[in-house]
């Protein structure tokens, strides 16, 4: 596979220069560039989409390729998988106004956001959160504000959202989260810098080295969950 570019949406505290930073950028990227299929072939080689005679789509699924990342971080980078990361029903939430009264309110928490893929802390004691994004577009957007939230309250210093870029999307399951369709909205991500006294944001963009319509290489096994099965009646 592929690490194409690292975005930092926003950095303080100057963790972009922390050793920290550079190390955990440099593992991750080995282990997105270890990925591959077939395996043991050294690189990631996909089946081109392709339209079935029924007029659905095959493509990839995701799961594999998220699997062997992380198994990449733990096996090969050695680094440590931590617990989740509790963002907490009880934080403070800022006021808002009411309308037509305009008194101010605070709406109490009361979900969940579940945790990430991949936590650990580095040497320089910084706590680092990767999501490796296989998901649908809206757990894209999900996963950016969950690391956000994570850094402005100091629970975590450096956060990493790993996704697709857009033509890599074309062979995957549909509606994947990609970078194409998050390119509208760096500028809001951005933005919560002011909320954060010391992190960074950033996107890693990934994709596959090769495509092939040799029969011989199966499509990746791809799952029912999430839009899956839809994705395969899309155009």
């Amino acid at each position: 596979m592929k690490w194409l570019r690292t975005l930092i949406l926003f950095e303080k505290g100057n963790v972009i220069n922390s050793a920290d930073w550079a190390t955990v950028h440099d593992s991750y990227v080995r282990s997105i560039v270890s990925v591959n299929h077939p395996l043991g072939s050294g690189a990631l080689t996909l089946r081109r989409k392709m339209r079935l005679p029924n007029g659905q789509w095959q493509r990839n699924g995701v799961g594999f390729l998220r699997s062997q990342f992380l198994r990449n971080m733990q096996e090969v980078e050695k680094w440590k998988a931590e617990g989740g990361v509790d963002l907490g029903r009880d934080r403070v939430q800022p006021p808002i106004k009411l309308y037509p009264s305009l008194e101010d309110y605070r709406e109490p928490i009361t979900s969940d956001f579940g945790g990430f893929d991949f936590i650990t802390t580095g040497a320089g004691g910084c706590r680092v959160a990767i999501e490796w994004e296989t998901g649908n577009i809206s757990s894209s957007h999900r996963s950016m504000n969950k690391l956000a939230i994570a850094l402005a309250h100091g629970i975590l210093q450096i956060g990493v959202l790993i996704l697709p870029s857009r033509l890599l999307y074309e062979h995957l399951t549909d509606r994947i989260g990609n970078i194409g369709e998050l390119s509208g909205y760096l500028a809001m991500w951005e933005g919560l810098k002011a909320t954060v006294n010391t992190g960074l944001l950033a996107i890693t963009v990934v994709e596959h080295d090769h495509l092939t319509d040799d029969p011989a290489l199966p499509y990746l096994t791809m799952g029912n969950d999430g839009r899956a099965s839809e994705g395969r009646a899309k155009i």
